[in-house]
């Protein structure tokens, strides 16, 4: 998913995806004021043919005719604070169409699965690091006429409001989805910086536009990645080219990343002196640049956490409706936004600590410092999680995400301590998940199941663990439709759980009492055999490690 890198010192942060790093130097037109002085936005689309940079400093040679003062956002790149509206539940229903519903009411209202809420849930957290991909993305497509910027408010996208503009927003979060889905990643392709120049000027040739994504490279790890429009390029004098931006951050202020085609690198910073900022973007063919085509963005997606082989009509941005298919070949790792800047770090590995063959880890572009990457892994592959409070100076909480093809796992609201780690074993085949700790606190759990019939999310929580900690452990079992949940390290506590049980008629709830365990023993809840309000659920103890209830609570209603 890709973040993006917000302005220096200002309130707002933006997002990131599959980003490459990339890094360019910002110089004010021909060396002067930071608006860019004559930049060439606005003029016809040109091409002049000559990409070496030895033309006279400022001279124009290609520009797709954007004017970054009218074609731009009069707002900043912004995160979650006032809370915007990202995703909802219409935004993902025309995304992915109805497969993302457990039903749809009367007045057409999509009741999204308990997967798709999960997957919406982090999509969301991930905007607190900025909306940059959205901004991006969806000012190229109203500069084009491909949306219409009067369905906002006003005939242009520099004459929009932001605050109380609601369609505008859930747009925008909209667009910053689909990095994370097909065809729009997809469609992405990374370029060595000397590469790009001609592909721009290409594309503007066509009509075309992208989205630019780059990031700084720490240690091989992609961090502060960002998304801005490309919209010009011109000559520097000296060898070397400049790529006129509309970075978000800067609404109505022309940027400049310097490309330079025989060094192969590229540089930008914001900084009136790029020499001495220690947060400009540098970038090689090792840190190579990435292009997001704006059309894709604008329909309809293939939906990852949907499950396999399943698909619908959707209509995406642009209404026009299409055919969308379900699955992926990959279970998803999400770490709260906001860890990271907390000082919570995550890996994922095999269970021996090396890495998975196949894995992927993928920054978003966001303008928050460093933001947790999103890890693919093969999904029938055991893996672990290691939630590193190494670099912590105080207790953080934040919460674990794992979503595949309908199903999710998640750890929520675990306390990580300073210089600790905890862990979190996933086994595919099984269908269990394993949150181990060496302190006492014990988060949730949660799950989610979407059916064919009756789609299921569970919670289970209440559990103390001993101050020198212990494990928790739930599995799901499909097949005989159980869900189990156990600890492991203490001695008797208590576990309370809530089932939500969801069907193309309506949505029941149950919520426990607490119910005490003793070592060795695990809950046992039989919710195949639970039909909604005045159907029976039988709820049990293994006593015995059998894996069946051998000792029966009264049956929930």
């Amino acid at each position: 998913m890709t973040r993006c890198a917000t302005r220096r010192g200002l309130r707002r942060l933006a997002s990131v995806g599959a980003v490459a790093a990339v890094t360019a130097l910002l110089v004010a037109g021909c060396g002067g004021s930071v608006d860019g002085g004559g930049a060439p936005s606005g003029s016809a689309v040109s091409f002049n043919g000559d990409l070496s940079g030895t033309q006279p400093a400022g001279t124009v040679i290609a520009t797709s005719g954007f004017d970054v003062a009218k074609n731009g956002f009069n707002f900043e790149n912004y995160g979650n604070e006032g809370d915007p509206l990202n995703l909802d539940a219409a935004a993902m229903a025309s995304l992915f169409g109805d497969q993302v519903c457990s039903r749809t009411t009367k007045d057409g209202e999509c009741k999204l699965t308990p997967t798709a809420k999960k997957w919406m849930k982090s999509m969301n957290d991930s905007m607190g690091g900025g909306h940059c991909f959205g901004l991006a993305g969806l000012s190229w497509a109203m500069f084009k006429g491909q949306i219409d910027a009067d369905a906002y408010g006003a005939s242009q996208a520099s004459e929009l409001e932001f605050d109380g503009n609601q369609d505008l927003q859930a747009d925008i979060a909209a667009v910053f989805a689909t990095q994370a889905t097909a065809p729009t990643s997809a469609d992405m392709r990374t370029y060595a910086p000397r590469d790009v120049l001609s592909a721009l000027a290409a594309a503007w040739q066509n009509g075309d536009g992208f989205a630019l994504g780059f990031a700084n490279l720490r240690d091989g790890e992609q961090v502060d990645g960002h998304a801005v429009t490309p919209v010009a390029l011109e000559s520097m004098g000296d060898g070397k080219v400049a790529i006129v931006l509309y970075d978000n951050n800067y609404p109505e202020q022309p940027q400049r990343m310097v490309v330079d085609p025989q060094a192969n690198t590229w540089t930008y910073s914001t900084s009136s002196n790029p020499a001495d900022d220690p947060q400009a973007y540098t970038g090689d063919a090792d840190n190579p640049l990435e292009l997001w085509p704006v059309v894709p963005m604008l329909g309809p997606q293939d939906c990852p956490f949907c499950s396999d082989g399943s698909s619908a009509q959707a209509s995406g941005l642009d209404g026009a409706k299409r055919s969308v298919s379900g699955g992926s070949a990959f279970n998803l790792v999400y770490l709260n936004q906001e860890s990271d800047a907390k000082g919570v770090a995550i890996s994922v590995t095999d269970l021996a600590g090396q890495p998975i063959p196949g894995a992927q880890a993928r920054s978003p572009l966001s303008a928050g410092q460093t933001a947790p990457p999103a890890v693919s892994v093969p999904k029938d592959v055991v893996f672990k999680v290691r939630i590193d409070g190494s670099a912590l100076t105080q207790p953080a909480q934040t919460d674990l995400s794992i979503i595949g093809p309908g199903y999710s796992y998640a750890v929520d609201q675990v306390t990580i301590d300073p210089g600790v780690a905890d862990t979190v074993v996933f086994d595919p085949a099984s269908n269990a998940l394993e949150y181990q700790t060496s302190t006492g606190a014990a988060p949730d759990l949660t799950l989610t199941l979407d059916g064919d019939k009756a789609s299921y999310s569970f919670l289970f929580g209440g559990l103390d663990l001993p101050a020198q900690g212990g494990s928790i452990k739930v599995r799901l079992d499909e097949a005989a439709q159980t869900v189990t949940a156990s600890a492991a390290g203490g001695d008797t506590s208590e576990i309370d759980f809530v089932i939500e049980r969801d069907d193309e008629d309506s949505e029941e709830v149950f919520e426990s009492e607490p119910i005490p365990l003793a070592p060795g023993e695990a809950l046992i809840v039989e919710y195949g055999k639970w039909g909604g309000s005045g159907t029976s659920m039988p709820v049990g103890i293994d006593t015995d490690g059998s894996g069946r209830i051998t000792e029966q609570l009264v049956d929930a209603k």
